[in-house]
């Protein structure tokens, strides 16, 4: 073969290479194929130098004790002088009877204190069970109950929340809560620095396998009582891996100052804040609670590099007022879940933040999928996987629903699932492939196990379901449809709340909305509603051209929200998901004197107000909405 044969040969070549990587992203699937990789090495290292000790206290044990662990309210600690007080806690505890495997309820504000009383019931290889600290009487209750707990610590801003008991009682501080009046119950024992004791021998930590428990995280309780989860220790250590994305670059993101204002009750900050921060030898930097107008100062104070959030806190950020920190710290990624694509460009132009990295996972969730920051065109999504990916994948899926039963649909002949098209909606699950390693529901088999599906892929296979609709685009990006459960009938069709909130997110004015599916007596199916925040004083212009404003952005008229309730704030949870389970509860009956949203029903093509006349035509089904 003559030089210029070869060489038109390898040109062509080149060529077919570039279009397939550009069609059909091959580069971008064998990238993140060797990421995955190099992760499971990071993780087999990781756990084989813990020896007998996988739990987040052997992580953190292996660290320079010289190196900064801790940034909170301007103060700091390094792994040395955090271990001292652990050590000095978990030998109080040890000197109380409590033993390995015992539940201790953790009921305690975001804090040195609450780091310390989670690494020193790790020494212990007692499980924490963490409680949200916005569950007050039957409910935190419940929670106590679940784990059986022998006993609660508490910081003592919050120990009159719960009630004395048989339960021991300890509230802790060491110094955060000096302004807050001690415990006045007699049943609860402070707890403060000159009551710790020093002790001349320090006891070994506890042996615990991967498979041990390492902590509880309780459900939010939207569909009934929050439920246990049981954290093992492997998902720990798996969470304390250094990921692939930062290794490639360890000069720009090495080492780590991530800043959470999430409660370190919460998946995302215990997870992706604590256990990372430890396990790359790395500082956490603490706030309280979260505040939209402390929040950028305190980032630029604590030298944070990183940010975590959830839900909708970057939606706060963005519509809160400019400080002079917007720009001032030095932050270089976010990294959370639940950030919606109209929002994602916004809040990196505003603040200056170069890299998102949005991930898909649910505390007790086995699917998982990340978008890595790519540019706007992957705004909003949860992942991506070209067609190498798609085909090679084996653990996380997205499976064909029947519409009408919202289960798994499976093939005839062969009785196992099918797998959704692209471009439709389904439910992801992931593949169970060591059951001792799954996050269960502590003492609550039923629920366990209405999670797993079995014979999906092959028979005897056990899958565990997210309970969320994906849609895999042909563009190989995944994206978010709908949570099951919030799709509803009306008119015949299948509508999307998810889909219908994007649509009315599209339009001019509109800070925030949620849509969900209201019963009303003479309507068959469920019509939609709409709670929709907008900028203050053109609410009445915004309704006169929402109907029109929806049809242009592509809405079908059977999808439009039949009921819309204009209000000045949209609650949500201590995780900052919408409470949409108390907007259900809202009257629509413009009498009800508790009512000071402003309200409007959909007649014909035009949202008009609710009134007392309006209201009664649609209580008797009169009105044809």
């Amino acid at each position: 073969m003559d030089l210029e044969t070869s060489a038109v040969i390898s040109a062509a070549a080149l060529a077919a290479g570039a279009y397939l990587n550009a069609k059909l992203s091959v580069g971008i699937d064998l990238k993140n194929l060797r990421h995955d990789r190099q992760w499971g090495q990071r993780l087999g290292a990781k756990i084989a130098s813990l020896g007998d000790t996988c739990t987040i206290y052997g992580i953190f044990d292996a660290v320079d004790p010289n190196i900064e662990a801790l940034w909170f309210e301007e103060k700091t600690w390094t792994y040395g002088e955090m271990k001292r007080d652990v050590v000095r806690l978990a030998a109080f505890l040890e000197e109380q009877g409590i033993r390995k495997n015992e539940f201790v309820a953790v009921f305690t504000t975001n804090s040195p204190e609450m780091v310390i009383t989670i690494l020193a019931l790790s020494k212990l290889g007692v499980v924490a069970g963490l409680v949200n600290t916005s569950l007050r009487d039957a409910t935190l209750k419940h929670c106590l109950d679940v784990a059986n707990a022998t006993t609660i610590i508490s910081t003592p801003d919050l120990s009159q929340f719960l009630l004395s008991g048989s339960t021991r009682h300890f509230a802790l501080n060491l110094g955060s809560f000096d302004n807050v009046p001690a415990p006045t119950d007699p049943s609860i024992f402070l707890l403060k620095t000159d009551t710790l004791p020093t002790p001349t021998v320090i006891s070994p930590p506890a042996k615990a396998t991967l498979a041990e428990i390492a902590c509880l995280i309780y459900t939010s309780g939207t569909t009934g009582k929050p439920k246990a989860c049981t954290i093992r220790n492997h998902q720990m250590c798996v969470t304390a891996t250094p990921t692939s994305q930062d290794m490639d670059n360890p000069k720009k993101y090495f080492p780590v100052r991530v800043y959470s204002p999430l409660p370190l009750f919460h998946g995302t900050a215990l997870f992706t804040g604590l256990c990372y921060s430890f396990g790359t030898s790395s500082t956490i930097c603490l706030a309280r609670k979260f505040s939209s107008s402390r929040f950028w100062k305190d980032v630029t104070d604590s030298r944070a590099t990183r940010i975590l959030y959830v839900g909708e806190l970057c939606r706060y950020l963005v519509n809160s007022p400019p400080t002079p920190y917007d720009r001032a710290h030095r932050c270089i990624v976010a990294t959370g879940n639940g950030l919606r694509s109209e929002i994602w460009e916004n809040f990196k132009d505003r603040f200056g933040v170069p890299e998102i990295r949005e991930f898909y996972r649910a505390t007790e969730g086995l699917a998982k999928f990340d978008n890595i920051d790519s540019g706007a065109w992957g705004a909003g999504k949860v992942g991506f996987a070209g067609p190498l990916r798609r085909y090679l994948e084996t653990d996380t899926i997205i499976l064909k629903v029947d519409p009408e039963t919202e289960q798994p649909y499976r093939d005839l002949k062969t009785g196992l699932c099918v797998r959704a098209k692209i471009g439709e909606a389904g439910e992801v699950v992931g593949r169970v492939k060591n059951r001792a390693f799954l996050a269960e529901y502590l003492n609550n088999p039923s629920a366990t196990n209405e999670k797993l599906i079995h014979d999906v892929v092959k028979k005897g296979d056990s899958w565990q379901k997210m309970g969320d609709l994906l849609i895999h685009e042909e563009t190989g990006w995944v994206r978010f449809h709908d949570r099951m459960g919030d799709t509803f009938r009306w008119k015949g069709e299948n509508v999307s709340a998810g889909e219908v909130r994007d649509h009315i997110a599209q339009l001019d004015g509109v800070l925030d909305a949620v849509v969900y599916g209201v019963k009303l007596a003479g309507y068959d199916g469920t019509a939609g509603a709409a709670a929709i925040t907008i900028k203050s004083g053109a609410h009445q212009l915004f309704m006169k051209t929402l109907y029109a404003g929806l049809k242009k952005t592509g809405l079908p008229a059977y999808a439009m929200p039949r009921l819309v309730r204009i209000t000045q704030e949209i609650e949500a949870n201590a995780t900052f998901k919408k409470a949409k389970n108390e907007l259900i509860k809202k009257s629509w009956n413009v009498a009800d004197p508790g009512n000071q949203d402003t309200l409007y029903w959909l007649d014909g093509q035009e949202y008009k107000p609710l009134d007392a006349m309006s209201w009664g035509s649609i209580e008797s089904g009169r009105a044809k909405l």
